[in-house]
């Protein structure tokens, strides 16, 4: 757009808000109008604009401003309104290119896994369900991976609900060692299943947070089973491939991570 339609006093509040948030501290009006070269009585009037909207706090006594908590909750308004798979999808896509495997991205849903995602290689080996297929919490590494920093409650809803049934002869039925799995996985920052749901599935998961950095997804990618034991380098390195973007996903939606 032509800078002939910007707004000069919008455009220089603007400019306000982003040097108050490089201070640590604050900045007085005097700061303000040398470093942004504008009149003192100009910036009084914006800056008045913005503390009677709370976009900026005055303290009297050390007669500065700093940000306003009105910035705060617009902030959470905007994270909120991230699209996960829009900003997951080009990632997923770029890991299927380059690493020639297929990636998924899956949340939890009434204690339930569900798949929102994908992207597949065109050597794409079929073995995970389709998108919006459901699975169990207690025998996929994404379902570990989404309840792994759950409370107890939760936990517990997990077990009650599904018994810890059984899939395979791999699958974790007892409680207290499907408690110890997710505490291993809660400290390693991932989670491998190999055939515990399906016989010939292995399947490697990692967390995505949000901007509260908490657990809202999971990237996944899917190997034949046996591969873990065989070739172990390959593993280790899909896990540290994952983190890696995993990280980068978390951090597009907020994370602080």
């Amino acid at each position: 757009m032509p800078s002939d339609y910007t707004v000069p006093s919008l455009r220089r509040a603007i400019q306000a808000i982003d040097m108050l948030a490089c201070s640590a501290d604050g900045l007085s009006l005097a700061e303000m109008s040398k470093r942004l070269n504008t009149p003192k009585s100009t910036l009084f009037r914006i800056m008045v604009t913005l503390q009677d909207n709370s976009l900026v706090n005055q303290d009297r006594g050390r007669k500065v401003f700093s940000l306003g908590m009105k910035l705060v909750e617009w902030g959470h308004a905007a994270l909120e309104r991230v699209d996960l798979k829009q900003v997951a999808h080009p990632h997923l896509e770029q890991l299927a290119n380059e690493t020639r495997e297929s990636f998924y991205l899956a949340v939890l849903d009434n204690l339930e896994v569900i798949l929102i995602d994908r992207a597949d290689t065109p050597e794409m080996w079929r073995i995970v369900a389709r998108l919006g297929s459901r699975s169990p919490v207690h025998t996929t590494a994404t379902g570990q991976v989404l309840v792994s920093e759950a409370g107890p409650e939760v936990i517990d809803r997990v077990i009650e609900r599904t018994g810890l049934k059984k899939f395979t002869e791999k699958t974790i039925t007892n409680p207290a060692q499907f408690r110890r799995r997710l505490e291993q996985v809660r400290k390693q920052g991932f989670s491998i299943t190999d055939a515990e749901y399906k016989p010939d599935l292995c399947a490697v998961a990692v967390p995505i947070r949000d901007h509260r950095n908490g657990v809202v997804a999971s990237l996944m990618t899917a190997l034949p089973s046996g591969k873990i034991s065989k070739h172990k380098a390959h593993v280790r390195g899909m896990i540290d491939v994952l983190k890696a973007k995993a990280d980068i996903i978390s951090r597009e939606l907020g994370s602080k991570i």
